[in-house]
Parts: C-alpha cells; sequence; structure tokens
C-alpha cells in the first residue's frame, strides 16, 4: 500500500475509501472457511431473473418461486446420486491445485514439519499436526493446498480426502440442505375475494417479429464481452475502428486550366468557358485503318 500510494495518491484514497479488508485475502478469517472475494452469486442471481423481473409485481414473485422449486429439486436429485465422501468441489478443487505440484520441493524439517518451495524463491512451511500451510489456503477453505498435496505425496497409504478438515463439505451436509423441500402454492383461483376493483394493466404495443433476448447492461468496470472458444474464455476483441480520409493538406488543381489553387471557378483570361474534350473511344472518330479509296487516291498521285 505504501507503494501504490508513492505510485499515485489518487489510487491510494479510492483503495482506502472501499475498505481493503473486505476485499483482500490477507485480512480473511478462516471462521468462514471461504475465499471467494468476486460478486459472482449477485451475478448469476440476475441473469436468472431477467425474464421475470419484466413482469408485474405477483407475475414476476410467482415465476421465482417457481424457478426455485425446480432449481432445487434438480439439486436434490444431484446430491441423491453422488456416493462420494465429499462434494464435487473438494474433487474440483483437489485437481486443480495438482496442476502445480511440479513447481514444489519438498525439504523435510522433522516432527511432521515441512518447508515446501515453489518456484525456487518462494518457500511455504507446512504443519501437518496443526494442518496449517503458510499460504493459509488450507485453513480458509478446508481443503489441501498445493504444497500440503506435495507434502502427502511423499507419504504411502494417504489421500488427499483423508486431509479435508472442512465438515460442510461432506456429502451427507449436502443432501440434508435440500432435504427439506418447499412446499406448492395454490394458484389466484383458491384466493379470498377481497371484493375491491380489480386493477387492470396497461396495453402493451405488439412487437413484430422475434423477441429478442433481454441482456443485462454490464457497468463500466465490469469485464468486457466474452466468447468461449473451444472451452475457454477469450476476450472478443474490438473491431479496428475505420479511418476516414479527407482532403485536408491535398492541393487543389483547376480541370480547365490545370492550375493549383482552385477547382471549377477558373479566373484565367482565355480559358473561361473552355471546356474539356471528351476521350475518344476505341473505334470512333474515323477508321483505325485507311479505306480502299484513300489508297487508291494516294496510288493515282504518286504515278
Amino acid at each position: 500500500m505504501e507503494e501504490l500510494k508513492q505510485f499515485h495518491h489518487a489510487v491510494y484514497e479510492a483503495v482506502m475509501n472501499k475498505n481493503p479488508k473486505n476485499c483482500s485475502r490477507a485480512f480473511f478469517k478462516c471462521t468462514s472457511l471461504c475465499e471467494d472475494v468476486s460478486n459472482n452469486f449477485s451475478e448469476s442471481y440476475n441473469n436468472t431473473i431477467n425474464q421475470a423481473r419484466e413482469m408485474p409485481l405477483v407475475a414476476m414473485l410467482e415465476t421465482i418461486r417457481r424457478q426455485c422449486l425446480i432449481r432445487n429439486d434438480m439439486r436434490r436429485k444431484k446430491a441423491a446420486k453422488h456416493k462420494g465422501k465429499y462434494s464435487l468441489k473438494v474433487a474440483k478443487t483437489i485437481k486443480e491445485e495438482q496442476r502445480h505440484l511440479k513447481y514444489c520441493e519438498v525439504i523435510p524439517c522433522g516432527n511432521e514439519h515441512y518447508e515446501v518451495a515453489e518456484h525456487v524463491h518462494h518457500g511455504f512451511r507446512v504443519d501437518m499436526n496443526a494442518k496449517t500451510c503458510a499460504c493459509r489456503r488450507w485453513s480458509m477453505i478446508g481443503i489441501p493446498c498445493r504444497h500440503v498435496l506435495r507434502v502427502i505425496g511423499l507419504k504411502k497409504n494417504q489421500k488427499p480426502k483423508d486431509f479435508v478438515t472442512c465438515d460442510w463439505l461432506l456429502t451427507s451436509r449436502w443432501v440434508a440442505q435440500y432435504n427439506e423441500q418447499l412446499m406448492g402454492v395454490n394458484g389466484m383461483y383458491f384466493w379470498e375475494k377481497s371484493g375491491e376493483q380489480e386493477l387492470q394493466p396497461p396495453p402493451r404495443e405488439k412487437t413484430k417479429g422475434r423477441t429478442k433476448k433481454q441482456k443485462r447492461i454490464k457497468g463500466k468496470n465490469e469485464s468486457p464481452k466474452k466468447k468461449r472458444k473451444q472451452g475457454k474464455e477469450v476476450e472478443e476483441e474490438a473491431p479496428p475502428k475505420k479511418v476516414k480520409i479527407t482532403r485536408e493538406g491535398i492541393t487543389l488543381h483547376c480541370s480547365q486550366c490545370s492550375k493549383p489553387g482552385h477547382n471549377t471557378s477558373c479566373q484565367n483570361p482565355g480559358v473561361q468557358g473552355k471546356q474539356a474534350q471528351p476521350r475518344k473511344r476505341r473505334g470512333e472518330g474515323g477508321p483505325s485503318q485507311p479505306s480502299q479509296a484513300s489508297q487508291a487516291s494516294q496510288i493515282s498521285l504518286g504515278d
């Protein structure tokens, strides 16, 4: 932060106004067992209810409620089919961390203490007794990090899933989360009549053709439009802007006198009223070869 302050004071003040303790993992506590610093939850929620937000109030709430019923039922079935001890997130996280094992080197210190050097220059102290690592990732999410996985690889008859410290990642907790179902609600025909006058919605104009899918308007600080290419997200490059060539810096010449400085309003004497001669086309203005009559006259004159 001191280096950022020396680089640009305005940027430093903008970061401090946002309270870095809420957006930096260095200040995160290990009790929440979550390391996310993004806002993907609200982004996914807004994308799901995008069509429902255009409806009237009651219809909007009913659509959102039914979407929750469908999603909870799908996740309930998915959790019931899973046979592992831990949820799918554990296997996915361990697989991603194992890609970096080739860059880690283990140095044993004794009594279940190790020093793991990553890319030679960065060292991390691992305590297998206290189940902690200097990178704090193991304590923060409850899943072994790459440094711990490198230590586990040296031991026999031990699996990475045996060192998961978070009980919230158990499959039994996953199933219990969706075990209680949401009850259905009777429709409007079962509601008690209030006797008040019904409010009619304003008329809407019918759109011609197919309706376009509504997209959420992104903010100015969000990432640009992305497109998927072979399973990867690639930022779409903006097309190059077309440059329009102007006449600035070009000397105009008159079409009548061929002199620079003016174009059509020629004021030179002897040239006014003179028009450019049209270019003759091929085959016009007489034959390209002499005729037989002209050849005969030339022969008689020669004699």
